[in-house]
């Protein structure tokens, strides 16, 4: 497998271009720490636009685009968009220093190009994003980070202020009643960082705790600030997202300890995922006016910003 590798003293990525540009591991050198979860039961292999994700290795970081979920575009109700998007089953052209890589992957679903440049700076890697309508019409996606983070118990998820956030989907009890499917109660409000369970009981989901086997899922409004951090106390160390919120307006806080992927070895790992979309499914986002128009011919740019502190 074709590995492109980004080092300097304080940070170590490994991009596996062939697949996506997937982002394969994240090291912190000081603390000798690997922040991204590996999937140990399904290597990594070729793929085909419109496969299940998780009939592959769903380790590591990817870039969804032009949405998450599975569903029609309302546009074009023949258009199915395919499971978490179309970057991930494409390979990308690209290019590379010692501490930047560019990668460039052609649309699927829509005419646009999607660009990445990600450059290390001492402890921090910043990412720029570049996408561009290449058709003949315009279209309406979402951009979110796909990053996969080892969860231990005593992690805890810090975010200023208390930003309105909604049910995704929950098969944990924590976020009101799962329903069969784990859509009961999708989009209902709460407010970060606090969740009420069917029976009535209140959960904090900023501490990760790994003693139950849960998989659920929250959007959150951007802080004010647009900066997310999650602490891990075992290596004394955190990892801060940095955004701004006018760009990337929501926070998508994915929850997987011990529960999924149902077939082949179960994933402990949190995902925080700045994104455009406010659910998962660009259908109803668009219903809710919370997707971007691509217009023809146009670029849209953004940057994202991940930065190794201790505590």
């Amino acid at each position: 497998m074709e590995i492109v590798t980004l080092e300097n003293d304080h940070l170590k990525i490994l991009i596996a271009p062939r697949y996506g540009a997937k982002i394969i591991e994240m090291w912190d050198k000081k603390a000798n720490y690997q922040w991204l979860w590996v999937d140990g039961s399904r290597e990594i292999r070729d793929r085909k636009f419109g496969d299940a994700f998780d009939a592959h290795d769903i380790s590591g970081f990817d870039d969804c685009f032009p949405n998450i979920g599975v569903s029609s575009y309302p546009l074009d109700e023949d258009k199915a968009l395919p499971d978490h998007g179309d970057l991930w089953t494409q390979p990308c052209s690209w290019t590379a220093t010692e501490e930047a890589c560019v990668t460039t992957i052609k649309g699927k679903s829509f005419n646009y190009t999607f660009k990445r440049s990600l450059r290390l700076i001492k402890n921090s890697v910043k990412f720029e994003y570049e996408i561009v309508n290449k058709g003949q019409l315009d279209f309406y996606a979402f951009w979110s980070a796909h990053p996969l983070l080892k969860a231990f118990d005593g992690m805890k998820i810090e975010i200023h202020g208390n930003p309105k956030m909604t049910k995704e989907f929950g098969f944990s009890q924590r976020l009101g009643a799962d329903g069969e499917d784990g859509y009961e109660g999708h989009l209902d409000p709460y407010v970060w960082p606090y969740s009420t369970s069917a029976n009535g009981s209140s959960h904090d989901l900023s501490l990760i705790d790994t003693s139950k086997a849960i998989t659920d899922k929250v959007v959150l409004r951007s802080p004010m600030d647009g900066v997310v951090k999650l602490l891990n106390p075992h290596i004394g160390c955190s990892l801060k997202f940095e955004f701004n919120p006018l760009d990337v307006p929501f926070v998508g806080i994915c929850y997987n300890l011990n529960a999924w992927p149902f077939v082949g070895e179960k994933g402990c790992w949190l995902a925080i995922e700045p994104t455009q979309g406010a659910t998962d499914r660009l259908d109803e986002a668009m219903q809710m006016g919370a997707a971007l128009k691509f217009m023809m011919n146009k670029k849209v740019n953004f940057e994202l910003c991940l930065t190794l502190e201790q505590i």
